[in-house]
């Protein structure tokens, strides 16, 4: 749901604009540098810890990590602007997140949190078979307007 999720204007420009500047805060915040920044670029869950504290920074922007917690609310606006009216994958989307906000729970370290939840949300939803939103590859899934204003 990565990433991700991260705006919810409706107009193409400010939507890029703002992925964007969280994209860069972030990296400014993290320090997010050379291979580490490649790699993360890859779209592959985060596996080392520069990565994980990256994807935690992008969540905490857009307040699906809120205060060191997983946040069911705002993970559920994502899946609803992926998925729209589609109640079928919303059931699926919801379930997926409630399993994620258990393993969630494990901890409150925002690095760690955001591997737990990526990695989760990864998973879940390739068991769910929820395609075109979060989770659809084998790697992690960032919007499309997210993905061009990275790449």
């Amino acid at each position: 749901m990565l990433t991700i999720l991260f705006c919810g204007e409706n107009n193409q420009q400010n939507s890029n604009d703002r992925s964007a500047s969280i994209f860069q805060s972030c990296i400014s915040e993290t320090k997010l540098s050379g291979d580490a920044l490649k790699g993360f670029r890859s779209m592959s869950i985060p596996k080392t810890q520069a990565e994980k504290c990256m994807m935690g920074c992008l969540m905490r922007k857009v307040n699906v990590i809120n205060k060191g917690k997983f946040s069911v609310e705002e993970a559920t606006k994502v899946a609803q602007k992926y998925y729209g009216n589609n109640e079928t994958l919303m059931k699926k989307a919801k379930d997926l997140i409630d399993v994620c906000a258990k393993k969630a729970q494990s901890t409150t370290e925002e690095c760690a949190l955001a591997g737990i939840v990526t990695t989760c949300i990864v998973e879940e939803a390739q068991k769910a078979g929820l395609t075109g939103g979060p989770g659809s590859r084998s790697k992690r899934t960032v919007s499309p307007k997210f993905r061009h204003s990275i790449v």
